[in-house]
């Protein structure tokens, strides 16, 4: 049964893409088989926007539209802090309640775009809006390669100002790359679990991969 309601059985979402979409192939969706009761917001990670020629997402939205989901892409910057990103994905997720008349969402992060959404629900009251949150590859204990990168370019003003470039290049209108990247460490990610907890009343499960 791929069927799921709201935050409960979330995880049929993966199912769906283990188990159908190998089968069936991209252009057939089992009906009603993502009709979820509250919209699907997709948060991509760090290095990508939604408006980019080649979707982190690929084809997914598309096939969750197919199968009956009501889907939604977060709009976060490529290169921006938690906080920036997590003020948009308010603002989104605000706009989408309104058009809708939905109570709440369900969101699906990859990568950074996990602990955007944490941040957002924990420090921007937005928890009684959210249903769920699954994130997928996020550096919740932080990243060895965050960590490299930071320690091969510790002040390294140049790399910085030559990614927030091509962030804005991309459509970043205030790109952070310095504080974005600093953000994926381990040391930052003790600090930021320290701080944002998770908030009773919101389904929360983390996927990752070897």
């Amino acid at each position: 049964n791929y069927h799921f309601d709201g935050a409960r059985n979330m995880f049929s979402v993966l199912k769906y893409f283990k188990e159908w979409f190998p089968v069936h192939g991209p252009n057939v969706a089992p009906p009603d088989s993502c009709n979820t009761q509250y919209p699907i917001i997709l948060l991509h990670g760090i290095g990508f926007r939604d408006d980019m020629i080649i979707s982190s997402w690929g084809h997914i939205p598309e096939f969750l539209r197919k199968g009956g989901a009501s889907v939604y892409l977060g709009e976060l910057g490529a290169w921006n802090s938690s906080i920036e990103n997590a003020g948009v994905l308010k603002q989104k997720i605000e706009g989408i309640l309104t058009s809708t008349g939905a109570k709440k969402v369900n969101l699906i992060a990859h990568s950074k775009g996990g602990l955007d959404s944490r941040y957002m629900i924990s420090k921007l009251g937005m928890g009684e809006k959210v249903a769920s949150l699954t994130t997928i590859s996020t550096p919740h204990r932080g990243s060895a390669f965050a960590d490299v990168a930071t320690r091969l370019l510790p002040d390294a003003d140049w790399a910085y100002k030559a990614i927030d470039t091509l962030g804005k290049f991309m459509g970043d209108k205030d790109p952070e790359s310095n504080i974005a990247i600093k953000e994926l460490t381990r040391e930052s990610m003790k600090k930021f679990n320290a701080d944002v907890k998770d908030v009773e009343g919101v389904y929360y499960q983390s996927y990752g991969s070897r």
